[in-house]
């Protein structure tokens, strides 16, 4: 796979015209009353839930107003424990495992990113939630887009993750997938081109533990849809307020092409990491002090 690195935080300036640009705060700075130390991680309670002909694992905690995480391609669920009931008793956080994901069904087709918008409804309607605030982690950002353009009356605000409003391209052999390469070095193969050179191992070995819980087909289908994503100038009709993470030294959503979705989404901020694709293992307190001002400051 090659990829080519940007390094472009200057040109988030030229959108300081439609919407909010920062950088994240330093990780001994407090946001909106966060206190800057780690709060006791309140275990979740998983469930699984029937709905639209698939079974779903979700992980929940705390109490207020909902809020839904949605992973990635190569992650899970798990990615989220901490966060769930970290802005409780205003919010509460719900988790979910797509389908062919973690403790979630395996079907034989559906691990693509039409079908995962309609399970996320689904999932809302089972829960009888009308408007979450929803969060997305990379392909689970473009799951939120779509979802977004598709039903703006079920959206209360959208958090975008290291995601891309256009193909994200991640293995250039799908059809490979499986047979003669496996699931495991695929996956194993993206987790770690996600990291910056040097990046301590205890901080992805989480995420490399979770691979067996997918399988090559899921993987394949998956990648096949994110290959095929575009959205691009279409996400001007989004009106929900929404908050863009990306991490300055990611290479596959990069920096630019997170300015490119702030210029689109009016009234949008930006919040820039010094960190790759997956700031919520690198800089957590740092992704968790961020996502509660944004929280809170819809609570005003």
């Amino acid at each position: 796979m090659t990829r080519q690195r940007y390094f472009v935080l200057g040109t988030l300036l030229l959108f300081t015209g439609c919407a909010e640009t920062s950088m994240a705060p330093p990780s001994g700075q407090a946001v909106n009353g966060l206190s800057s130390a780690s709060q006791a991680i309140v275990q979740p309670i998983r469930r699984t839930l029937s709905l639209n002909g698939v079974t779903l694992s979700i992980l929940e905690a705390g109490t207020g107003d909902p809020v839904i995480y949605v992973h990635g391609v190569v992650t899970t669920s798990n990615i989220f424990p901490k966060y769930l009931a970290a802005y409780s008793p205003a919010h509460r956080g719900i988790a979910v495992d797509l389908r062919g994901y973690g403790d979630s069904e395996k079907t034989p087709t559906g691990s693509n990113i039409s079908q995962f918008v309609k399970d996320l409804i689904a999932l809302a309607d089972r829960l009888k939630i009308e408007k979450p605030v929803w969060v997305g982690v990379s392909m689970g950002g473009m799951i939120l887009q779509q979802l977004a353009l598709e039903h703006p009356d079920r959206v209360k605000a959208l958090v975008l993750v290291s995601t891309t409003d256009g193909a994200m391209i991640l293995d250039r052999d799908l059809p490979s997938i499986g047979n003669p390469r496996t699931n495991d070095e695929v996956s194993k193969k993206i987790l770690l081109e996600s990291f910056p050179a040097g990046t301590n191992p205890q901080l992805y070995q989480p995420l490399l533990d979770r691979i067996p819980t997918w399988n090559a087909s899921v993987l394949r289908e998956a990648l096949t849809s994110m290959s095929l994503f575009n959205k691009h100038g279409q996400l001007s009709a989004i009106t929900a307020p929404t908050l863009i993470m990306v991490g300055a030294k990611d290479d596959v959503a990069t920096p630019a092409i997170a300015a490119g979705i702030q210029a689109q989404i009016a009234g949008s901020r930006l919040v820039t990491f010094e960190t790759g694709h997956f700031m919520m293992a690198e800089d957590a307190d740092g992704f968790r002090k961020v996502l509660g001002g944004f929280l809170f400051a819809l609570k005003k």
